[in-house]
Order: structure tokens, then C-alpha cells, then sequence
């Protein structure tokens, strides 16, 4: 099937949490909104909820279905073991409200002894985290066992204490890890990471362009989660991938008898995407028969299932991705134009590697990290391979980077990554053409590095004095003038051409 169905990745700050689950004490913390984003191994036990159970939801609908009573603690309380010290109020009256949730509203520390349904004491600890806007960022919670109140106010020290320096380290932790899935620091990719928490706070329509391989996906999935709908559902479509005579019915579902084999109705994969959001990949491969249903959930916020005769209201934020020229394909008849004016209101144009070179050296350590766990190596660059990998202009982009970093963590027995083993994967034909080439001589004191780059330097001298321009040169070679440029200055090609 092609697409998928998920929630935030257990969510941003995941990493420094993990560290929780060794604390055998219960703990949740929650968003600035109320939901919670993570529980721990202990919490789930205590409480005897699946992580699955909780993540998203809010913690006053948790919290009040399993615990029933509460106690507000400050500096002056005295408790001990009579009981009779102890005054409750039911969690299900109107005016309560959770440790966190008071936390939350009063911007300090809470504390609470609460009443379990098997009677048991726990107390209740919420400490905000803030951020350097002094915005609280969560809700960092823990529980401790209060049954036996021996000793209780050293006890409480101790854990409060316990608590502040893991919510320092968590703290440490997030503000030390880019939680962002995007990887780049070149200008341009720096522009639209600053840009997509400010677009993704709205509901508009998003058009993300660029070639094959750049990543598309994941800028969408950026965008999602820095959206206010990151907690509902993410649908994912290629519209190239389904079938024409398939697309439409599984985009907006069938009712029953609407044709052969429709035994019974199906939800489409906009109705799942309802409240969340749909990312419409490949929109260009669209057919034109279906784009004014399209044009109709855009516009209107409904639609129909195939069969069907009941409109459908719809709540869902629209992004659409595509490697394709949709202008060419308007002048064609192939695409709408109604409809590309309703997909294009946000437009961010996903760079080449090419035009982002500076980028290159991250994904080839992130993808060398990748492959070399998953092989179970132990291989590194030399300095001239990671070169070489920056000057390819790598025309699959971040597609064809990975593969070619998985190649070369699975091939040669050396745990040193050469720049003759780059070179034999990104530039074959160039090493076919220097074999067969008879103005040069080959020996043993001519390194491949150096046949190569005599090559490039013989092609675009030729190229330069035949043609006069780098952009016509560029074109006679096949390669963008800005390589022709960089080249050329790296080769030490005396500069007697026009731009």
C-alpha cells in the first residue's frame, strides 16, 4: 500500500527521556497543552496503561479515571500516620485538577498526595521545564509510594532533589540534540528550517518542489511536527504508485455496492487523515479526471465516496510534493490550473545537493554512522574520498548519496573508505574513458586520482576554447555551469573565457 499511518515519533524529545525508564519510579510528563508526550516503564506499570493508551491524550482525562482523591502539600502541612489528618476531595469534581495540569496553569512546582483506588498514598511532584523564552516547554511529573509515612519529609527532600537533577539532565539533554529530522546548515535549507515553524502553525495548502531524492518527505514531516495537528494523523499518498482505476476509490473510499467486490463500505484515506493531515506525493502523476474532486476537498471541505450520495464533511491540512514541472504540465492539459493555484498557496522549493554542497560532508558521516551499525563495521573517510564525495554532483541527490554510502561500507575489506573507491562509484564512465584513452600513459607512478583529473582538465579546456562560455561549455559536457566554474578553479584552467 502506498502510504502511511503514524503519530510524532514518540515524540521530540524521546532520546533524553529514555533515560527515565531506569528510574524505577513512575513518571509522565506533558506538553504545554496538557497532552502527554511520554510515560515510563514504571508509570505504565503503575498505572496498568500501555504507553499506546496514553500518548496524546490529555492528562486530566487519564488522570481522573485512576486516581480519586487529592491532598495539596506545602512547606506548613505536618502529616503523619493518623489518618484522620488527611482531608480528600473527589478528582471528579469540577474544581480539581491534576498535579501536572496545576503545574502548568501556576508556573511552579506543585506537590499532591493522592489516593490510589487500592488506597495507597502516593505523592505527587510536577515541576515545569522553561525555555530560554521563559515558556513553559513541559511538565516533568513523578510519583512516589507514600503508603508507609516513616520518615517521609527526608524521603520527599531526597527525591525532590532526585527529581530536579534528572529534569536537568532531560533539560541538558534537549538543548544540547537538534530535534529537527532535516539535516543541513547550507543558506539555503537554514531559510526554510526558519521558515516552517511559522507556516506550519497555519492551515494553507503547501506545494513542496524539487528533483527526485531531496527529501521531500521529510520537510513535510517537518512541517506536520510543528503543527498544531501533530497529535492526529499523518497520511501519506503517491499518487503515482496506485493505480489510476484504483486511485480515487482509495483516496476517498467506496460504499458498499459501488461496484464489483464492494462488499461493504471503506473509509478513504482522507477521511483517515480528518483533524490531521494528508501529504499528496507525486500530485503531478494526479489523473485529470480525478483533480476536480481534489479541487472540491480543497475548496469546499467535503467530498463523496465513490457510490455514494452523503457528503462528507472534511477538517484536514493539505501538502503536496512533487519532482514535476506542473506549469509545463498545465500548458499541456495534464493538470489544472484551479487546482495548482489551490496547492500552491505556501510553495518551498527543496535545493539540490548540488546547490547545497556544504551539506554533503553531514549526510555522508550520518549515513556512514547508519550503515556501519547496521553491517557491523568499522569504516571511516580519508580526507580526499569525503573531498571527492563534496565535488559529485550527485544528480538522485540525497537518494543516490545513501546508496552510495551503503555500497561503500559493504564493499572492500579496509576499514579506510579511499578516494579511488569514491571515484569507481560516482564516475564510471569517466574511468571507462581514461582505460581506452591512448594519449595517456599509463604506469605504475600515475595514480587514478591524477589520470582523472587530467581528463576533466583536458575535456574542459576543450570545452572552454571551443564553445567561449562556461554555459555553453556546461551544456556541450552535460553538467551545470556552476560545476564547470568550481572545476575549472580547481584544476588551475587559466581563466580566457567569457561567463
Amino acid at each position: 500500500m502506498a502510504y502511511n499511518y503514524s503519530f510524532p515519533e514518540s515524540y521530540k524529545y524521546l532520546n533524553a527521556f529514555l533515560v527515565s525508564d531506569l528510574v524505577d519510579l513512575p513518571i509522565h510528563i506533558i506538553n504545554s497543552e496538557g497532552y502527554i508526550i511520554f510515560v515510563n516503564k514504571a508509570w505504565s506499570k503503575a498505572y496498568n496503561l500501555k504507553k499506546e493508551e496514553v500518548f496524546g491524550k490529555h492528562i486530566q482525562e487519564i488522570m481522573s479515571k485512576n486516581l480519586k482523591y487529592f491532598l495539596t502539600i506545602n512547606e506548613h502541612t505536618q502529616l503523619n500516620d493518623d489518618k484522620s489528618t488527611f482531608t480528600y476531595k473527589h478528582f471528579d469534581e469540577i474544581s480539581s485538577q491534576s498535579t501536572a495540569i496545576r503545574a502548568l496553569s501556576e508556573r511552579k512546582k506543585v506537590s499532591m498526595v493522592t489516593s490510589s483506588p487500592e488506597d495507597a498514598k502516593l505523592m505527587v511532584t510536577s515541576t515545569p521545564i522553561f525555555n530560554g523564552k521563559n515558556e513553559i516547554e513541559y511538565i516533568f511529573t513523578l510519583v512516589q509510594d507514600l503508603t508507609k509515612l516513616s520518615n517521609w519529609k527526608e524521603r520527599l527532600d531526597a527525591e525532590i532533589e532526585k527529581n530536579k537533577i534528572l529534569c536537568e539532565k532531560i533539560k541538558f539533554l534537549k538543548e544540547n540534540q537538534d530535534t529537527s529530522k532535516i539535516i543541513g546548515n547550507s543558506k539555503k535549507v537554514k531559510e526554510i528550517k526558519n521558515l516552517i515553524p511559522t507556516i506550519a502553525k497555519t492551515d494553507a495548502s503547501i506545494l513542496i518542489l524539487g528533483e527526485s531524492g531531496v527529501g521531500k518527505e521529510v520537510f513535510a514531516k517537518e512541517i506536520y511536527s510543528n503543527s498544531h495537528r501533530k497529535y492526529k494523523p499523518l497520511i501519506t499518498v503517491n499518487c503515482a504508485a496506485i493505480p489510476e482505476n484504483l486511485l480515487e476509490s482509495e483516496m476517498f473510499g467506496y460504499e458498499k455496492g459501488a461496484f464489483t467486490g464492494a462488499v461493504k463500505s471503506k473509509e478513504g484515506l482522507f477521511e483517515l487523515a480528518n483533524e490531521g493531515t494528508i501529504l499528496l506525493d507525486e500530485i503531478g502523476s494526479m489523473p485529470l479526471n480525478l483533480q476536480p474532486k481534489l479541487l472540491r476537498v480543497l475548496q469546499e471541505n467535503e467530498f463523496m465516496r465513490v457510490g455514494g450520495t452523503k457528503k462528507i464533511a472534511l477538517d484536514v491540512r493539505v501538502i503536496s510534493a512533487t519532482n514535476e514541472d506542473l506549469f509545463g504540465l498545465i500548458k499541456t492539459g495534464n493538470f489544472r490550473q484551479d487546482l495548482y493555484y489551490r496547492l500552491n498557496v505556501i510553495p518551498i522549493k527543496i535545493p539540490p545537493l548540488r546547490e547545497r554542497r556544504d551539506d554533503i560532508k553531514l549526510f555522508c558521516i550520518k549515513f556512514l554512522e547508519e550503515f556501519n551499525i547496521k553491517y557491523e563495521k568499522n569504516k571511516i573517510f580519508s580526507g580526499k574520498s569525503l573531498l571527492y564525495l563534496e565535488q559529485y554532483d550527485w544528480p538522485g541527490n540525497i537518494r543516490e548519496l545513501r546508496n552510495a554510502i551503503e555500497r561503500l561500507v559493504i564493499v572492500g575489506e579496509k576499514d579506510i573508505i579511499s578516494s579511488d573507491q569514491v571515484l569507481y562509484i560516482t564516475q564510471p564512465n569517466e574511468l571507462l574513458k581514461l582505460k581506452s584513452d591512448k594519449s595517456f600513459e599509463i604506469d605504475e607512478t600515475l595514480s587514478l586520482k591524477s589520470a582523472v583529473q587530467s581528463l576533466e582538465r583536458k575535456l574542459i579546456q576543450e570545452a572552454l576554447a571551443k564553445y567561449k562560455t562556461t554555459y555553453k561549455a556546461a551544456e556541450a559536457l552535460k553538467t551545470t555551469q556552476p560545476t564547470i566554474v568550481r572545476k575549472a578553479k580547481l584544476l588551475g584552467i587559466e581563466k580566457n573565457w567569457d561567463k
